[in-house]
Formats: C-alpha cells, structure tokens, sequence
C-alpha cells in the first residue's frame, strides 16, 4: 500500500465546496480568515471549524474530506499527507486516485480506495471507523492494525497498541451522522456510496441470522463480551454506540460529531437476538 501512494500524484490544491457555520482557513503564518465557498485551499493551509459548523474540502482527483465541528484539519500542498490535530472528519479517496495519508500526533492511517472516518481528542482517545474498503493503522511504537469495512476501533492515544476492531453499526452511523448528511454535503463517488450500502446490507443480513448481536454500550476498558471477555461471537459483536474508553462517563454530547455518541440504546435483555 505505501508504495501505491508514493507513485501517486501528489494533491497541490483543494476547493472549500461547503461550508455550514463558522469556518475560518489559515495559511501558513497568516491569521485565519474567514472561509467562504469556492475558496482555494495551496500551500500548507488548516481549515478550523467552529461550534455547530462543518466543511468540505474537494481535491482535483475527487477526494473528499468533511470536516467536523470543533476541528483543526491541516493539508499540505505537494503530498497526500492530510493531518488532524484535533475533532473529527470523514475521508473517502477514490478507488483510482491513488490513496492519501492521515496523520495525528500519534496514529497514521494509510487509505487507499476507501470510506473513513476518525475523532481525535489530543492527550485522551481516538476513533476510528472504516466504512468501505479497507484502512491500515500504525503507530509510533511499531504496531499496526488493518481495519475491515463497517468496522471500528477506540482506544486512548497513548496507547502502545491497536485493540481488536469491533463492528459498529453502520445503518445507524449512515442515518445519524452529520458527516454523511447528504442533504447538506454532496454526493459521495457512486462507487464508494454503493460499497457502504452492501456493508449495512451485510450486517442487516448477519443480524438476521443471529451471526450479530447489539453490543449496547462498552464498558471502560471492556471488550465487546461486557465484562473484559471476548464475545460469544468474537468480534463479530455491534456496538451502536461506546463510552470514552478512558473515563466512567461517555464523552460530551455534541449533535453535529462524527459519531452518534448522543444515541441511548435500550435496556439489555437477556432473550435471544431475534
């Protein structure tokens, strides 16, 4: 995969195509200024959103990136590096345009082909989620982690290594997320939009056939059994929704994340999934 994305063109502009809220762009060492639509992001620019805003970024080879509330994303012109110092954001690289890099303070993810998404809180936790395709993890102690479709992982960002992936629910991630809002962001790439679709599609099927169960919510530190054991089904358990791995309560509620954290699930039972 890393050799995939040396080959390819290196991304040396991005056009602001949406704009919702407060949205401010910073170019080098110049103060941040107020974005507005059709804004040509070159050079080493940060797009900073505010409270309730989001933006999207779209590269000459149609990738796509949309950018969450409370967010400081950072791209460099002349690579495919792409940085998060803070929030969250959706990424989806075209199966042909070659792939792109993330970076945080303390993971990489190297994308090729594929639908993510990621929320970073420097100095607490990170999530990350594969819609489509498939994303590759490392980080600065030497593990590494690849990520299947319609999976996530959570986990503190000092932590030395990638816990196993856990399924989450993409139908409901879909459905809530104001980072897939088609009604205020455009289309994702036909082909990436279909991927997703036969993902929630699989696990609406696996649910069916008792191969999935609802996971509710993790404890801190648990794994998807609820009480640090592997589930009945390994890792084939959904989580709608998950607690900060890193503190006995979840993190803020905030509408307009990523991720659905404000979701509340109902009351476990012990019948069968049906």
């Amino acid at each position: 995969m890393a050799a995939g994305i040396a080959q390819a063109a290196p991304l040396k502009s991005a056009v602001l195509t949406k704009k919702i809220n407060d949205v401010r762009i910073s170019e080098s060492s110049k103060e941040a200024r107020t974005a507005k639509e059709g804004d040509r992001l070159t050079g080493s620019s940060t797009v900073l959103t505010g409270r309730q805003s989001r933006a999207e970024l779209t590269f000459p080879d149609k990738t796509i990136t949309r950018i969450g509330a409370n967010s400081a994303f950072r791209f460099s012109s002349g690579s495919r590096d792409m940085e998060i110092t803070q929030g969250s954001f959706l990424l989806q690289v075209p199966k042909n345009a070659g792939g792109a890099t993330i970076r945080t303070a303390t993971v990489t993810a190297a994308i090729t082909g594929t639908t993510t998404m990621m929320e970073y809180n420097p100095g607490a936790w990170m999530k990350f989620i594969c819609l489509e395709g498939t994303a590759n993890l490392s980080n600065a102690k030497g593990d590494r982690i690849a990520i299947p479709p319609g999976s996530m992982v959570v986990m503190p960002t000092d932590a030395a290594r990638f816990p196993r992936p856990v399924v989450i629910n993409i139908q409901k991630l879909v459905l809530t997320s104001g980072l897939m809002d088609e009604k205020s962001f455009n289309a994702l790439d036909d082909s990436a939009r279909a991927q997703i679709t036969q993902t929630a599609l699989d696990q609406v099927g696996a649910k069916r056939e008792g191969n999935l169960v609802p996971g509710y919510i993790m404890e801190p530190g648990q794994l998807p059994g609820g009480d640090g054991s592997p589930a009945a089904n390994g890792d084939r358990t959904v989580i709608d929704t998950i607690v900060n791995p890193t503190q006995p309560t979840p993190p803020p509620k905030r509408p307009d994340s990523a991720f659905p954290d404000d979701y509340t699930p109902p009351t476990p039972t012990t019948q069968s999934p049906g």
